[in-house]
């Protein structure tokens, strides 16, 4: 086999300026367990990385750095909330629950960042004297499979844990792969320090081992966490090396000149590199590649043939995961991807040379390879998507199941938000037409009349796409179908030109059959009342659709609520929810071919800015599909 493989990270060399440093540290004698000057100088040089008060503590190993961090806030009998993935959970050898006497509760992950919702709740339904107290969340930056957090999700998570008394911890085994991928510090990557000046995390294991270093880890731990003894601590979990001077003098090393962020950019790099190759031969990998992790999944009879080349390690549901590491080369990268396409082609399925599944031929453009994992990554996300997973639905216990209560079918009304009353849909005769008739003319509009819709029109769509025929048996049961009856959806109306109602948007409130308004949109003075930008919140709609408010009277704007769902189906949610966005928008089309208005369904909008309109706060309620309407000219 060659001299380097993929299999680990931990299995690279140590860089050779450590090993140099190491040598310089190896002379006479110095005092132990960490009373010596180069400790000193170390520790000193990894707190200005995380800022003042930092309390820098240098350890010999992974498992130790984080059995060592989270005992100093849980114990015997207490709970660490960790990912269904994380390493402390299924590489650990139980150390955590060994050694501490905690017991780790495992969350629900997307690409393996732990789903604020599945905190919040598992939060809830530990507030038991007859389970464990929840005394610590751990987050693993990046996570076990290679993506990475961002500030502001790391942000969120910690803002909810300490809000019911939780420390959090950063397993950071990579911290430095995962902040070069983010182009941050590692205090900024792991959310020691924050940019908003919110708390930050309590503590955190910045690792070397994986990146160059030949052994050893650092915790830091922040000056805002309530602390024990962390210096006698560290002893007590067999910690305190007596040797410090050679850890100490390895990051010492680490730390000058961005060594570590050299080390972590070049393991990223490789990684980007042998994901675009996987891409190229349409074998796009498993998760996004965002640090220097790849899994893949390839035939079987392709992993045993390449295995007999190459060292690499199996991974859970049938993916195959390569590392790439500090000193892998480009060559390397080259020789893996030359040894595949033999593998493929012994197996019938693409050799050098060959076509690639992924269509690139003669004249295609070539994308530089970081773009092009990313894109195959994003992608690959998106058909899990499609994919059914309800087998994992029944082997995981929804909220329901639990005995937690179910969530309620609409957000209230604000407090002091003026409610419209919406007039009997079903008592104003419209909507004749027949079914054969809206299916055979449907179609999407988007050129629109600047006229008036009326209040009856209004009330008529918002009652076939989101309206509420009986409340029985706990269940809201509505005009259009939804798995499990649970209708995670809301309907948010951006009113521009209806007559009788103030322009404005508007929460629709489905089981009192009215409008509660969020937010009034005044006339623009001087502004041309038969274009876009005449009132008030137009610009902002209109930059939140892309541009594509398109003068329209209305714009209906469904929101999602996630936890409906997930109250029952857990997992299967999100792609449960979006099929009842098709469905509600599919009838609001039929609804304005019979009343004879144009319509077109919107997906591509910019999420941020069209979730802060509405004043929703993108997590626990977000836009996912949106609707135009208007009077178009006669047909």
């Amino acid at each position: 086999m060659p001299g380097r493989w993929f299999a680990s990270d931990n299995n690279a060399a140590a860089h050779p300026r450590v090993m140099e440093a190491l040598v310089r540290a190896n002379d006479g004698h110095a005092v132990g367990y960490g009373d010596d000057p180069l400790t000193a100088t170390a520790e000193a040089a990894v707190g200005s990385l995380f800022g003042p008060g930092a309390v820098v503590r240098f350890v010999l190993n992974g498992t130790g750095a984080n059995v060592y961090a989270l005992g100093c806030f849980a114990g015997q009998g207490d709970a660490i909330l960790c990912s269904d993935c994380a390493h402390i959970l299924v590489d650990e050898t139980g150390a955590p629950t060994s050694v501490l006497g905690s017991q780790l509760v495992p969350l629900e992950t997307r690409d393996g960042k732990i789903v604020a919702g599945s905190l919040v709740e598992t939060i809830r339904l530990y507030d038991d004297m007859h389970k464990p107290r929840p005394a610590a969340l751990s987050l693993s930056q990046p996570t076990e499979v290679g993506t990475v957090y961002s500030p502001a999700e790391i942000a969120e998570l910690a803002r909810v844990a300490h809000g019911v008394g939780l420390a959090v911890h950063v397993d950071g085994a990579r911290l430095s792969n995962a902040a070069a991928a983010l182009g941050l510090g590692p205090a900024e990557a792991s959310g020691y320090r924050t940019t908003d000046g919110s708390r930050g995390i309590d503590a955190v294991c910045f690792g070397g081992t994986k990146n160059g270093l030949m052994f050893g880890e650092a915790v830091i731990f922040s000056p805002a966490a309530d602390l024990p003894d962390t210096a006698r601590l560290r002893k007590t979990r067999l910690q305190l090396a007596s040797k410090m001077r050679y850890i100490a003098a390895q990051f010492d090393e680490y730390l000058r000149d961005g060594l570590w962020r050299d080390c972590a950019e070049a393991a990223n790099r490789r990684a980007a590199a042998l994901a675009a190759g996987l891409v190229d031969r349409g074998y796009p990998p498993e998760y996004p590649v965002e640090t220097n992790g790849v899994f893949v999944r390839l035939p079987p009879a392709v992993v045993e043939t390449l295995r007999r080349k190459r060292f690499f390690y199996d991974w859970e549901g049938g993916a195959v995961r390569w590392m790439a590491s500090w000193d892998t080369s480009d060559d390397d990268v080259a020789g893996m991807l030359a040894d595949l396409d033999e593998a493929l082609s012994g197996a019938g399925l693409r050799g050098a040379g060959q076509p690639s599944r992924s269509g690139a031929g003669a004249g295609a453009i070539v994308e530089p390879p970081e773009a092009t994992a990313e894109k195959a990554a994003a992608m690959a996300e998106g058909r899990r998507l499609l994919l059914s997973n309800w087998d994992r639905v029944d082997a995981l216990r929804s909220p329901e199941s639990l005995g937690l209560p179910a969530p309620p079918f609409v957000i209230p009304a604000p407090d002091g938000a003026a409610l419209v009353a919406l007039p009997d849909p079903l008592a104003s005769g419209l909507g004749g037409r027949s079914f054969a008739d809206c299916q055979a003319s449907r179609r999407s509009r988007r050129k629109y009349l600047p006229e008036p819709l009326s209040l009856d029109e209004l009330s008529f769509m918002v009652w076939s796409c989101a309206g509420v025929k009986s409340i029985k048996n706990g269940n809201a049961f509505r005009v259009v179908p939804s798995g499990g009856c649970r209708h995670p959806l809301d309907l948010i109306v951006y009113a521009r030109r209806v007559d009788g109602l103030a322009p404005g948007l508007y929460r629709h409130m489905a089981t009192d059959r009215s409008l509660a308004l969020l937010r009034p949109a005044s006339v623009v003075p001087g502004a041309d009342p038969e274009r876009n930008g005449f009132l008030s919140l137009d610009g902002e709609m209109d930059a939140a659709l892309s541009g594509q408010l398109w003068n329209c009277a209305a714009a209906f704007v469904w929101t999602a609520v996630p936890y409906r769902t997930e109250w029952r189906y857990t997992v299967a949610a999100a792609k449960t929810l979006l099929l009842d966005a098709g469905h509600a928008c599919q009838a609001l089309y039929g609804a304005c071919e019979a009343l004879g208005l144009g319509i077109c369904a919107q997906a591509a909008y910019d999420q941020e800015k069209l979730d802060a309109a509405l004043g929703v706060d993108g997590v626990d309620e977000a836009a996912v599909y949106v609707a135009s309407i208007g009077r178009v000219a006669a047909r």
